[in-house]
């Protein structure tokens, strides 16, 4: 096996949406077809933030045909094949993997205790058995279900000493969320949201072969992972380029990753050996797709901007004075190319989807067959929101009016 190959940017390009499954060259349909976007991209990113739906809701519409919300919670808190925990950020996995997140759970329960004294709220490691007692009482238990403690400390946080438990008992993997009701968690201890056979699994034999193992999982979430810093390496053990680097060319040498080279790029690439088969898909088709600010492809801008030529940033936390864009603005490919993005108007139940403003990128050649991609794109949208399409957008589209 070649150490590295040596790719164009179109083939690059090409690639990424093959691995995404964003050209549905493997027709992936329904719960099946979420699964197997979790075995292949390993985690997605959780965002409460309701725009149009959330980050993680987004992601798999773009990628599972005929995908609804409902899918996604069935998984998460009726079968419990996947956990909401902490990887990149808050994300979503395969519960069979819980027990391999053993330290990422031990240096978020860190983190949570750091955060906790910046914030005046340690007392709440002093309620620990209490809240235990409570979840053992009355089972699944939220924030509002018990009250124990004030802290007035911080401006920022859990005002209820029991809320911050609860989230450090969660952060440890003590709790596990059993359900939610909109956004509001409701914990129970772990032993009976994830089989005892997934929590009994071995431990690492070091924490060298927990890293070997974490860094190429980290590759396969994105696809096609370069070693520069950006938020494809967030979280917890990954954020020393040295150690990225040893560790990345080390599973190149034993045959797990495969170097790439993209033709204009100095940065030597990373991509899992078993997943050049996605070299060898065609785009007899190019279909139009609405991408989620965090989605696993877009994890690095930086690295986007050099591919794709697209520079995007998510201005949800820029003040409205200073955004180039929108509040919440949602990348459009069609093919193997980002040519536009919109701000969606909020969704509202039994309202018409609408799109608030509409940019195609500079040097984008607007064709018959991308607008009816984009026709059928929205049309796809909005049945995935279920609520009414309002009839074609093409004239709209083309004079950039409100849609």
């Amino acid at each position: 096996m070649n150490r590295e190959v040596i790719i164009s940017m179109e083939e690059a390009r090409s690639f990424l949406v093959n691995y995404h499954n964003l050209n549905q060259a493997r027709n992936l349909k329904g719960i099946e077809g979420v699964k197997q976007c979790f075995r292949q991209m390993k985690s997605i990113q959780y965002d409460p933030l309701d725009v149009v739906g959330r980050n993680a809701d987004l992601v798999l519409q773009a990628r599972v045909s005929g995908y609804e919300p409902g899918m996604l919670y069935e998984l998460l808190y009726q079968r419990h094949e996947l956990i909401d925990g902490f990887d990149k950020e808050m994300c979503i996995y395969a519960t069979n993997e819980f027990g391999k997140f053993k330290k990422i759970r031990a240096a978020s329960g860190e983190s949570a205790k750091r955060t906790m004294a910046y914030r005046g709220q340690l007392d709440a490691l002093n309620v620990l058995d209490d809240v235990r007692e409570h979840v053992k009482t009355y089972g699944p238990t939220g924030s509002k279900d018990i009250s124990i403690g004030e802290s007035r400390a911080c401006r920022w946080g859990h005002k209820k000493l029991s809320s911050a438990a609860l989230d450090y008992l969660y952060c440890i993997g003590e709790l596990s969320v059993r359900e939610k009701r909109g956004v509001q968690k409701y914990y129970d201890f772990t032993e009976n949201v994830v089989p005892k056979v997934i929590l009994g699994q071995e431990e690492f034999e070091s924490d060298r072969k927990f890293l070997e193992w974490y860094i190429k999982r980290r590759v396969q979430s994105v696809g096609l992972l370069w070693n520069k810093r950006g938020g494809a390496w967030q979280g917890h053990f990954l954020s020393d380029m040295k150690m990225r680097e040893e560790v990345l060319n080390y599973l190149v040498d034993i045959g797990e990753l495969q170097m790439v080279l993209i033709e204009g790029i100095a940065s030597p690439f990373y991509m899992a050996c078993e997943d050049k088969k996605f070299f060898d898909v065609s785009l007899d088709k190019k279909y139009v797709k609405f991408l989620a600010p965090l989605d696993n492809m877009l994890w690095d801008r930086e690295m986007i901007k050099k591919i794709f030529d697209f520079d995007y940033r998510w201005e949800v936390y820029t003040p409205v004075d200073k955004r180039k864009y929108g509040y919440y603005v949602l990348p459009v490919l069609y093919g193997n190319q980002l040519v536009a993005r919109f701000e969606p108007e909020k969704h509202k139940k039994d309202e018409p989807f609408s799109i608030k403003n509409w940019w195609w990128e500079n040097g984008v050649t607007i064709t018959d067959e991308l607008l009816e991609q984009t026709q059928h794109a929205i049309e796809d949208f909005a049945r995935y929101l279920s609520v009414q399409c309002l009839g074609t957008y093409e004239n709209a589209i083309l004079k950039k009016e409100k849609l």
